[in-house]
């Protein structure tokens, strides 16, 4: 009986530490994956052709797309720091929050914001949005 115990701690403390080291290797790819996103939009806010390229036809004017751009940087960050567990959801609202505060905020997340909740992948992702989604409406009129 006493060996059945063991077997079923080891096991238990077996399948744990697989859990954390998927979780802790889904935290680096998602680290990794926003340091490319990082490089991709720092070639685009410096290479007009670039920022040419990935505008959509009478979208938006230059200058207001490297807004967005910028603002993309700071959103995109806070979304990898949300899913790293570096921002809990109170800490994510007040960044939110001071984003929103910015016009460049709100035009990114009136712009964008809808794409980005179709382009939610998981509940941390829709988590993400929702919070910042609430937070522009609390300064849509500003």
């Amino acid at each position: 009986m006493k060996t059945s115990y063991v077997v079923l701690t080891a096991a238990a403390v077996g399948i744990a530490r697989l859990v954390q080291s998927e979780r802790q290797n889904r935290q680096r790819l998602a680290l990794h994956a926003e340091e490319i996103h990082q490089e991709l939009i720092s070639d685009a806010l410096s290479d007009p052709e670039l920022r040419v390229m990935w505008t959509a036809p009478g979208e938006l004017p230059d200058e207001e797309y490297r807004e967005i751009l910028h603002c993309n940087r700071l959103i995109s960050l806070l979304s990898v720091k949300f899913r790293a567990g570096l921002l809990d959801g109170a800490s994510l609202r007040v960044q939110a929050r001071w984003v929103m505060a910015r016009q460049a905020g709100r035009t990114y997340w009136a712009t964008l914001g809808g794409f980005r909740e179709e382009e939610a992948a998981d509940r941390v992702d829709r988590a993400f949005n929702a919070i910042l989604t609430d937070e522009h409406c609390g300064h849509g009129g500003r």
